[in-house]
């Protein structure tokens, strides 16, 4: 891997600089995210998208045409998961695949700055390959069994099924927001990388920003889109400028973020905004995390190249950007720990439960 790409340690830099005491919390209104009514006509829905991503890169969407019973069943499917004795869920632990089980305290490639997030998680892939497949990201789910949980599966592959139907439509409006032919995204999201994650915020662990205690801490996602479910607890914030704000929940909403891919495509025109999560209570939420398809171009779009700029090297492939930002990640969290030569670097804290390696 060249050691020249500039641009794919920029989310890492932005990460680092929302560590600082200059970043603040405000409890500011949910107003002031943007909501896109998916109900409108492209054209609109489209105008709507441009100015939430332009401005925010997160907004609300509203008339999604996702059942009410959907949402619920898999909310009610994830905690029935969680509440399976520890010894089972072990049993289903990820590995190099992403796939499975991920145990409170096991820590995340999110953020190498924070301490470990604070939430236990499930993650599903809506494609599969061998089980020997050591591709990272590819390899086989691990579903509970029907004995132990019935109707999980079921209920996960239809919620994951209807999720990208939403997520279809968002990528159609994504490139008519960018002036350009509503399909001009479907070769690259023909077959992508998407996944579905239930996500528990434990009760009686709760966040600390000062200490770097996080239900999840600063990052940008790595795909392309994020459409976040969650119940009506709070804890979600975004940073812009220099302030963190909430992101409230919204009955019969869901929250979209952009990621890192877009941000790339766009060159910075459309945003990965930095968010967190800061619980104070349990929490459960289910992201739906879309990238493009493994071997799709991470090149900049023409159309957002200024004549004579100069753009930073990156990842030539989706797959490759994917591969060396988790890399890099769990790489540069050692680093920070242990050189303390850096600023913002912290002694690695005791962890307040046992660590349970992924591999």
């Amino acid at each position: 891997m060249a050691d020249d790409l500039s641009w794919a340690s920029a989310p890492l830099a932005r990460i680092k600089a929302a560590d600082t005491p200059q970043c603040h919390s405000s409890h500011v209104g949910q107003e002031q995210i943007p909501v896109v009514n998916l109900s409108l006509k492209d054209a609109e829905a489209a105008s709507a998208l441009r100015h939430a991503c332009e401005k925010f890169g997160f907004f609300y969407v509203a008339h999604h045409g996702m059942s009410q019973g959907l949402i619920d069943r898999q909310f009610a499917a994830s905690k029935d998961f969680f509440s399976l004795p520890l010894s089972t869920k072990l049993n289903l632990k990820v590995d190099q695949s992403n796939r499975g089980y991920y145990p409170f305290g096991m820590g995340s490639a999110k953020n190498p700055f924070a301490q470990e997030d604070r939430k236990e998680a499930f993650n599903a892939y809506g494609f599969e390959t061998e089980p020997s497949d050591a591709t990272p990201f590819h390899g086989v789910n691990k579903w509970p069994s029907e004995e132990d949980l019935p109707g999980f599966r079921e209920t996960m592959e239809e919620y994951h099924k209807e999720m990208s139907c939403i997520a279809n439509r968002l990528v159609t409006l994504l490139a008519m927001a960018l002036g350009l032919p509503k399909g001009y995204f479907d070769e690259r999201f023909s077959r992508p990388v998407a996944n579905v994650r239930a996500v528990h915020y434990l009760e009686g662990q709760p966040s600390n920003p000062e200490a770097g205690i996080f239900g999840v801490g600063p990052h940008t996602d790595w795909g392309a889109l994020t459409i976040l479910a969650t119940d009506n607890e709070p804890g979600l914030q975004i940073c812009l400028g220099k302030t963190w704000i909430d992101v409230e929940p919204r009955a019969g909403m869901f929250v979209v973020n952009l990621g890192d891919m877009v941000d790339r495509w766009t060159n910075g025109r459309f945003k990965s905004t930095l968010h967190r999560v800061v619980n104070s209570n349990e929490r459960f939420s289910t992201p739906f995390f879309l990238a493009a398809n493994w071997d799709a171009e991470m090149s900049v779009l023409p159309s957002c190249v200024s004549t004579g700029e100069s753009i930073p090297a990156a990842p030539a492939t989706c797959g490759a950007w994917l591969t060396m930002r988790r890399r890099a990640e769990y790489e540069n969290k050692v680093r920070q720990l242990e050189d303390t030569s850096l600023p913002n670097a912290r002694a690695p804290s005791p962890p307040r439960l046992q660590q349970i390696s992924a591999q």
